[in-house]
C-alpha cells in the first residue's frame, strides 16, 4: 500500500495522510509551588499513600533549606523493619496539589526539591541510605515516575537540591494532581531501623519556550493478535500481562496444571510480531503460577516477585536479531527472584534449568511436560532442549494453577514497544485453552488483565487495518478524516480508544473507519 502526504504532488494513491502544521502553543507561565513549608499547616497534607514500613510526617520549624527562620520543613521519619515488613518493607508519601489543583505536566521542565537525610539513618549493604524515586501522581491515581536515586552517604545531614527533567512526552503528564516519594528498601540488605529526612521548596519549574513543534503523524499496518506493549510510563520492570481465570466458561475449576496429568501437557505462544532488534532485552514471558501462597492474589501485577512459586520462561531478543529463552523456576521464595537467575550450585538452589537461541523471537515456542519432571523447551525454528524440574520442586505446583502470559522492557529505552501474540494454546489438561485473540475484544471468559497499565493491553482484531500514530503529548488536537483534500471536506474521523505508548499516542483504524474502501486522508488539526 502507497502513502503518501499532502504536501507532495499525488498522481495516483490508495491513502493519504496530511498534518495541519499549526505549532503547538504553550503559554508563559511561572514556576508552580507544591510546598515550601512556611507554616506547620503544610505538613498535614503530607501523608502515607502505601508501605508498611510506619510513617510519621510533622513540620519542623528549625530546619530550613534556605536557613530562613520564618520557614521550615517536612520532616519524615520512616519506621524500617526488614524482618517484620518482608517485601512491603517501605514508604510512599503523597501531596496532593495546593487547592486540589489538575496540573498540565507538559508546561514544565523540572520537579525540583530539597532534601536533607539524617546521618544516623540506617544504610544498606550497598553503603546508602536507600533508593529514593519521586513522580506524580495522576487523576486516576495512578504514577508517573520521574526516576531515582540511591541517597548516598555523602549528603548525610546536608541539604542536596534534586532537580528532576520531566519529558513533556510522557503518558498522562498532562492531568497530574501531586507529587509522590517513594522508598522501597529491597529485600537482600535492606533497612532496620528509623531513617530521618527532611523535604523543602517543593516545585514545578516553568517551560519558558513557547513554541513546541507540531506532531508528526504516521500510518502503519496493523497486525491482529494480543498485542503486550510496555505503556506505562517510566517502568523498566513494568509487567504487562494477562493471566487465566479462576474458571472456563462453564464454571469448571482452574485446571491449568501439568502435575499429575495423564499425559504430556503444552503450553505454547506464537508470537507474530516483537520488538525490533535495536530493543534488544525485550521479554515476553510465561508464568505458572499456584494460587497457593499467593500473598495477593492472582491480580497481583507482579507475581513473579512476591509469590513464593513460580516457573518463569522468558523470551528475550537480541542485538543482532536472533531470540533467546530461559525455563528458571522459584520455590519457597516470597518477594525475591534471585534463584531464577542462579546457575551456580554454590550460590544457593539454581533457578536456570535450560536456555536455547532461535534466529528469530518470531514464530511458535513450546514448553512440553511429559511428565511431572520431564520438559521440553521448543523453539520457533524446532530446535529443543529437554531437562528435568526436582520433584519436590514440580509438586508444589498443582491445580489451581494460573498461567500469565506477558511482557516487560528491562529497559527504559524498551518502554513503547510491544509485542503480538497471535495464538496461545494449553493442551493435555482438565481444562485445555485455545486462544488465536480473533475478537474486537480479549475473552473474558478466558483472561484477565493484570498490569501495570491495562491501555498497553489491546486485542486487534482482523478487521482492523491500521495503527495511527503521532507524537504526545499533542494536547488539543483531533483526528480528522476526509476523502479528498479541499475546504469542508473535513470531519471527526470517529476513533475512539486513543492510547499513550512510550512517547506515541496511538489509535487503531477499523475498515469501518476509513474514509472510503479505496482513498482517504487524516490530519491532525488543534483550533
Amino acid at each position: 500500500m502507497k502513502i503518501q502526504t499532502c504536501r507532495r504532488t499525488i498522481s495516483r494513491f490508495v491513502l493519504g495522510l496530511t498534518l495541519v502544521a499549526a505549532a503547538q502553543t504553550v503559554t508563559a507561565q511561572e514556576n508552580f509551588v507544591v510546598d515550601t513549608f512556611d507554616s506547620e499547616d503544610s505538613a498535614t497534607q503530607w501523608t502515607r499513600w502505601w508501605g508498611s514500613a510506619p510513617q510519621a510526617y510533622e513540620f519542623d520549624g528549625t530546619v530550613d533549606a534556605a536557613n530562613n527562620a520564618s520557614s521550615g520543613s517536612l520532616k519524615a521519619t520512616i519506621d524500617f523493619d526488614l524482618a517484620t515488613y518482608g517485601g512491603d518493607n517501605q514508604f510512599a508519601v503523597v501531596r496532593g496539589f495546593p487547592d486540589g489543583a489538575v496540573v498540565d505536566g507538559t508546561k514544565y521542565t523540572n520537579l525540583v526539591f530539597s532534601l536533607r537525610w539524617a546521618s544516623s539513618s540506617p544504610q544498606r549493604t550497598d553503603g546508602d541510605f536507600g533508593y529514593l524515586e519521586y513522580g506524580f501522581r495522576n487523576q486516576d491515581f495512578s504514577q508517573t515516575w520521574l526516576g531515582g536515586q540511591a541517597v548516598a552517604i555523602a549528603s548525610g545531614d546536608q541539604w542536596v537540591q534534586v532537580k528532576v527533567p520531566i519529558d513533556r512526552t510522557t503518558a498522562k503528564l498532562d492531568t497530574i494532581t501531586g507529587v509522590v516519594l517513594k522508598l522501597w528498601s529491597g529485600t537482600t540488605g535492606g533497612l532496620t531501623g528509623s531513617s530521618v529526612f527532611w523535604l523543602d521548596d517543593v516545585m514545578l519549574l516553568a517551560n519558558t519556550n513557547q513554541v513546541a513543534p507540531p506532531p508528526s503523524m504516521k500510518l502503519a499496518s496493523a497486525t491482529a493478535g494480543l498485542r503486550l506493549a510496555a505503556s506505562a510510563p517510566g517502568q523498566q520492570y513494568q509487567r504487562q500481562s494477562v493471566r487465566t481465570q479462576a474458571t472456563d466458561a462453564e464454571g469448571n475449576g482452574n485446571g491449568y496444571s501439568w502435575v499429575s496429568a495423564s499425559g504430556p501437557v503444552t503450553y505454547a505462544i506464537t508470537i507474530k510480531e516483537y520488538a525490533p532488534a535495536a530493543y534488544s532485552g525485550f521479554q515476553t514471558h510465561l508464568f505458572l503460577a499456584p494460587e497457593a501462597g499467593m500473598p495477593y492474589g492472582p491480580g497481583d501485577t507482579s507475581i513473579d516477585w512476591n509469590t513464593p512459586n513460580l516457573v518463569f520462561v522468558q523470551i528475550a531478543n537480541n542485538e543482532d536479531g536472533t531470540a533467546s529463552a530461559r525455563f528458571m523456576y522459584k520455590t519457597n521464595l516470597p518477594s525475591g527472584n534471585a534463584m531464577f537467575w542462579n546457575t551456580d550450585p554454590a550460590n544457593g538452589p539454581v533457578g536456570t534449568l535450560a536456555s536455547i537461541n532461535d534466529p528469530s523471537p518470531t514464530g511458535t515456542w513450546t514448553v512440553k511436560f511429559e511428565n511431572n519432571t520431564s520438559v521440553t523447551l521448543t523453539t520457533p525454528s524446532g530446535t529443543s532442549t529437554n531437562f528435568a524440574m526436582p520433584a519436590a520442586a514440580a509438586e508444589l505446583f498443582a491445580d489451581p494453577l494460573y498461567v500469565y502470559l506477558g511482557s516487560q522492557p528491562n529497559q527504559v529505552a524498551n518502554i513503547g514497544q510491544a509485542v503480538t501474540v497471535s495464538r496461545f494454546q494449553i493442551t493435555g489438561v482438565s481444562t485445555p485453552l485455545d486462544d488465536s485473540f480473533a475478537g474486537e475484544t480479549l475473552d473474558a471468559a478466558k483472561w484477565q488483565v493484570v498490569a501495570a497499565d491495562a491501555s498497553g493491553i489491546i486485542q486487534v482484531p482482523s478487521t482492523t487495518k491500521y495503527w495511527l500514530t503521532w507524537d504526545a503529548p499533542a494536547t488539543g488536537f483531533a483526528v480528522q478524516s476526509a476523502t479528498a483534500l479541499g475546504a469542508g471536506s473535513w470531519a471527526d474521523a470517529g476513533l475512539t480508544n486513543i492510547v499513550q505508548i512510550g512517547s506515541q499516542k496511538a489509535v487503531l483504524v477499523p475498515a469501518a473507519n476509513l474514509p472510503s474502501p479505496t482513498t482517504g486522508f487524516f490530519r491532525l488539526m488543534k483550533p
